[in-house]
């Protein structure tokens, strides 16, 4: 019980020091409540424009680098399906690897030709 009560009295504490300051800030303020606005709604309009600069460049830089990996998928493939082609053609046993293990990915779960 004495817990609750000192407990209860901390928080109403609390509260009439958060009142008393809140108070004393509006009484000190140097500028009127008008010109407080007007700050603020020019702070809020230049970091909304910041923001957008910022999605826009990020967005750019995202096309970028999805570029580049659809290029490293390409020439990957490109590359893939020459060594394929190469082992096919070496010898028999080339031409049985690639037919099984190579032929194999293509038609493997979740793999994209």
């Amino acid at each position: 019980m004495e817990d609750n009560v000192k407990r209860s009295s901390s928080t109403v504490a609390f509260m009439l020091g958060a009142l008393a300051g809140g108070v004393a800030a509006l009484l000190l303020a140097r500028e009127s409540g008008s010109e407080l606005r007007g700050r603020i709604r020019r702070q809020a309009g230049d970091l909304k424009e910041k923001g957008e600069r910022l999605a826009h460049k990020g967005q750019e830089s995202m096309d970028t680098l999805v570029g580049a990996a659809s290029e490293v998928k390409s020439a990957y493939k490109t590359e893939f399906d020459r060594q394929r082609d190469s082992r096919a053609g070496a010898s028999p046993d080339g031409k049985r690897y690639a037919e099984t293990e190579m032929g194999a990915s293509k038609s493997r779960p979740g793999s994209q030709t």
